[in-house]
């Protein structure tokens, strides 16, 4: 974790300076949304502070929406942009479901920036947490339900728009991760998990992997969109077929089956 000790100051508290430090490195990106900070007592050894100072900096961080409240007691960043983008624009397209062509053309945009910027400028902590999403995306693809390949999809997506190191683009991509989740959630379901779409999914993960272990920001940024050019083409294939009228099973009544035209 990249805290640093405080030094006593006499005119600075030192609940000002801590809130300040996270605040900071949650703005550089250091500190990414959803990563969990230490425990408290890891924490003000690490900062060189006592427990009191850093309970009072860590409910001001909170108040001000920096940090929330982890599950299992603690804290973890806050995906700063979710209340303002993701809610209402989830909202919206669930009154309209046909809209998921643009979550896709969304996801084109900012997946591709992001994966260039990613192969340009990850660090190798970076690349050990894209490794780790991909491997456990690669495990999920090959279990025969594949119950859980949506979560895994999304998190190795937001593994690459972690390692871009663009504040804007990371909180947008996490505010947004509900909505890229179910946008994922409704690709896979689209095809049945069929196993030679779902090949050709992975094939393409694999081919955005490699292009950013090779720190070749073109090739990443052609790879994924290739990618969600690939799931557009699964989209519109089913709108298509929804839209085609069926043929009637049964002949209507009163009619003669060999005379109708």
């Amino acid at each position: 974790m990249p805290f640093k000790p405080v030094h006593s100051y006499t005119r600075t508290r030192i609940a000002d300076v801590v809130s300040d430090q996270i605040r900071a490195l949650i703005t550089s990106g250091a500190l990414t949304p959803g990563q969990r900070l230490p425990a408290e007592r890891d924490l003000a050894e690490q900062l060189n502070v006592s427990r009191p100072s850093l309970r009072e900096a860590l409910i001001r961080l909170e108040s001000d929406g920096f940090i929330q409240a982890a599950a299992r007691s603690g804290f973890v960043v806050s995906d700063v942009t979710a209340p303002l983008v993701s809610a209402p624009l989830a909202a919206l397209l669930s009154q309209h479901p046909t809209a998921s062509a643009d979550v896709l053309e969304l996801r084109h945009g900012l997946e591709s920036l992001a994966t260039g910027y990613a192969a340009e400028r990850a660090t190798p902590s970076d690349l050990a947490r894209i490794t780790d999403a991909f491997n456990a995306l690669k495990t999920a693809a090959i279990e025969p339900k594949r119950t859980h390949i949506a979560e895994h999809d999304a998190a190795f997506h937001l593994a690459i728009a972690d390692a871009t190191h663009n504040l804007a683009l990371a909180h947008v991509m996490h505010g947004l991760q509900e909505l890229v989740r179910e946008s994922m959630l409704t690709s896979h379901r689209l095809v049945d998990y069929d196993n030679d779409v779902e090949a050709n999914l992975l094939a393409q993960h694999q081919a955005i992997f490699d292009a950013i272990l090779a720190r070749d920001p073109p090739r990443a940024r052609e790879a994924a969109g290739a990618h969600l050019d690939y799931v557009s083409t699964l989209y519109r294939d089913r709108l298509l077929r929804l839209s085609k009228p069926e043929a009637p099973r049964h002949p209507a009544k009163n009619q003669n089956p060999e005379t109708t035209p």
